[in-house]
């Protein structure tokens, strides 16, 4: 196969506002600086001692837990457009007035702030996703997006390191420059693409909440977040007790993003043909089974093994994931759905790291056991939601979604 042809499989139905989304989040990945060094600001700079660390890193978790919710009524109530320039340009204000208070009350507050307008877009762009692209070439769609966002983070996590040692003003300050060309670019070339309600029921997130298969997904990305947020809990800590360094943690650690990078084209190339309740169970079952054989790691090859393991599980659910949910939302709710499974993402963030280290100290082998057993309860949930998927993929061949039209003009 030729470049030219992959290419042209992977371009197939999708159009030029979606491309300009994706070199959008690109730019936007590059300046992903603040939150991966925000612990090391707050207690270097700022001279907080670890426990306030914590609590201004919980502040900035409380915010973007609710940041979703919001972001998902404000893509459907005001549009998805609007709501992605908003979202970016008052984070990048976020941004700057974090770098520049001293006071702990403010810092906290700015913290909470910034978390709180930090997600709003990601309801709003995985609606202009779904909105833009048609039904077949959805998993495709957002595997590119899920690609450019890694490949963006990888060149981040360079840049940042290199920033800090000069100022870590400057993480601040090109951060907040980058969200304000990802605002310009949507504002500059992507059209507003939110569909006018089929009903005449008023969209809100009661009418979400009744869902049963909204709520069976939100309970299973529940769970398999949890699963998720070990690596940033408790691998680190299994990484230290068996004797290996901080150094060795990144090396292992670097296998996530590597891994994505490099199988992202193949997904690309056969997202389109996966099963999607299927390949979203079997990546929750993997996401757990990598995790679990963290228990018989000692080595920095093993595990890097069970981070290549479960990154293949994160690759699986974010291959159809997305697209799922967009298939089973009404076009005109696709904000407030999203939002409900960033609620999801946003709950596992604040309890994950609480419950996996609290495990962990009562027994590593129960937390790792724990991973596994949660792991297959979130892939049993999206299997007994196969039948109810099935129905409303039959009612929506019947009467196609107002989502497939063009979109309104800017």
């Amino acid at each position: 196969m030729t470049v030219r042809s992959w290419w042209s499989g992977i371009s197939a139905d999708l159009p030029r506002p979606f491309w300009v989304l994706v070199a959008g989040t690109f730019v936007n990945r590059v300046g992903f600086l603040v939150q991966p060094f925000l612990a090391l600001y707050l207690a270097g700079p700022r001279q907080l001692t670890p426990s306030t660390v914590g609590v201004v890193l919980a502040c900035f978790g409380a915010g973007s837990f609710v940041s979703q919710i919001i972001g998902g009524y404000l893509a459907d109530r005001v549009g998805r457009r609007a709501t992605l320039v908003l979202g970016m340009v008052g984070t990048a204000a976020c941004f700057m007035a974090l770098a520049s208070v001293r006071q702990l009350a403010l810092i906290a507050v700015a913290a909470t702030v910034t978390g709180l307008l930090l997600d709003v877009y990601r309801p709003a762009m995985s609606a202009a996703v779904a909105d833009l692209v048609p039904a077949q070439a959805r998993p495709r769609a957002f595997a590119l997006i899920y690609w450019a966002i890694n490949l963006g983070v990888a060149v981040a996590g360079v840049l940042g390191g290199v920033l800090a040692d000069r100022s870590y003003w400057l993480l601040f300050a090109v951060d907040a420059l980058t969200c304000l060309a990802f605002a310009l670019i949507i504002a500059r070339a992507v059209p507003e693409t939110r569909p006018e309600a089929t009903t005449g029921e008023p969209g809100s997130y009661r009418r979400v909440l009744r869902d049963g298969i909204a709520l069976g997904l939100f309970v299973s990305i529940l769970l398999g977040s949890l699963v998720y947020a070990q690596q940033v809990a408790a691998l680190p800590l299994a990484v230290r007790d068996s004797g290996l360094s901080a150094s060795d943690y990144g090396l292992i650690y670097a296998v996530n993003p590597v891994a994505v990078i490099v199988a992202q084209p193949l997904v690309l190339r056969l997202v389109d043909r996966l099963r999607v309740v299927p390949t979203l169970a079997a990546a929750e079952l993997v996401l757990g089974i990598g995790f679990a054989l963290t228990a018989f790691a000692g080595s920095v090859g093993m595990f890097a093994l069970t981070v290549l393991i479960w990154t293949l599980g994160e690759i699986g659910f974010n291959a159809v994931g997305p697209a799922l949910l967009a298939e089973i939302a009404p076009p005109e709710l696709r904000g407030r759905y999203n939002g409900l499974i960033g609620m999801a993402f946003g709950g596992a963030s604040l309890l994950g790291p609480v419950a996996g280290t609290w495990l962990f100290g009562v027994s590593p082998g129960l937390l790792w056991t724990t991973c596994l057993v949660t792991g297959a309860i979130a892939a049993v949930v999206v299997l007994a939601l196969a039948p109810g998927i099935a129905r409303r993929r039959r009612a929506a061949v019947a009467a196609p979604e107002a989502a497939q039209v063009a979109p309104s003009p800017a």
